[in-house]
């Protein structure tokens, strides 16, 4: 079994009766593995393998059991969350938030017009001089 790439969250589905291995898959990546068991009656339990580095993420954690119903949206935020705790340990990492507010600080800058409020206000509240209901042929009484 060979592993390319550099994935630091690794979702694992084992149906082995023993306890998933780190080693199974030889790669320096992986800071984070997300194993799921098949249980009976269509429950799921979670095992989370991560690096003491890394720091809490949710919304499973290890050991916990899920329905069938609820697996695929719980790991799946899980591996997002989990990605993104294994990021905030890169030096000068950016969050998903910080950098959305900067994209947003820039559409601003670019696209603002200095004007007061009243100024604004009256261009929104009047009407436009170039439209008019009885050019339409809208009888106005």
């Amino acid at each position: 079994l060979r592993h390319l790439g550099n994935d630091e969250v690794h979702i694992i589905w084992s149906e082995h009766t023993r306890d998933y291995r780190r080693g199974i898959i030889p790669t320096d990546f992986g800071d984070v593995l997300i194993i799921i068991y098949p249980m009976k009656n269509c429950m799921f339990y979670i095992q989370i393998l991560k690096k003491p580095e890394v720091p809490f993420f949710g919304p499973l954690f290890d050991g916990a059991i899920v329905n069938e119903k609820l697996l695929p949206s719980l790991v799946r935020a899980t591996g997002i969350n989990a990605s993104r705790a294994v990021k905030s340990l890169i030096p000068l990492y950016q969050s998903f938030y910080e950098e959305r507010a900067q994209y947003v600080e820039a559409i601003v800058q670019q696209h603002k017009e200095i004007m007061t409020f009243e100024d604004f206000a009256a261009q929104v509240f009047s009407p436009s001089p170039s439209y008019s209901l009885s050019n339409m042929g809208v009888e106005v009484f």
